[in-house]
């Protein structure tokens, strides 16, 4: 049974992978970055849990599954993503161990934290030679932490009720 949930779970995190390099590019040239939103919202319901080990172990395997199946959809170097995403979880994770995650800022801030480490690990590993930080973050991982924001409180609450369904 558990390793029919796995399953289930890398099945689904690849088809949101594939959903999100696919269709839901923006004018702007970026995409709604779900995965690494959804998995930075797994990782704060796993360290509030009742076993918060058990919770963020949890949220490590969804940074891993996410993040490979980025780098397959994206043709990214394999592994590049399911980094950036692994270290935002870790960060997530170790600001918020004994933070009460029902209250909105939590997430957001979550989310803007993740995605700045995301973000930076992603520009370490695929900008050949030197980068020029304050053009980046200006160009790039301004507008892409932003625009992980729109979707983070709906995919939160959503997720919180779907965890508390299956506990």
């Amino acid at each position: 049974m558990a390793l029919a949930h796995e399953v289930g779970r890398i099945i689904g995190l690849f088809a949101l992978a594939c959903v999100q390099v696919t269709l839901l590019g923006l004018p702007s040239g970026f995409t709604l970055p779900l995965v690494p939103v959804l998995v930075i919202c797994r990782a704060l319901l796993g360290v509030s849990d009742a076993f918060p080990d058990v919770g963020l172990g949890r949220a490590l395997r969804w940074a891993l599954y996410g993040g490979l199946a980025l780098d397959v959809f994206g043709a990214t170097p394999l592994g590049a993503h399911a980094l950036a995403l692994l270290l935002g979880v870790l960060v997530v994770a170790a600001l918020t161990r004994q933070l009460r995650v029902e209250r909105p800022v939590v997430p957001l801030l979550a989310v803007l934290v993740g995605m700045l480490i995301y973000e930076t690990v992603l520009a370490l590993f695929l900008q050949p030679g030197a980068i020029e930080w304050r053009s980046y973050l200006l160009m790039v991982v301004l507008p892409s932490v932003v625009i992980a924001l729109a979707p983070t409180l709906p995919l939160f609450f959503m997720l919180r009720r779907v965890l508390r369904g299956q506990g």
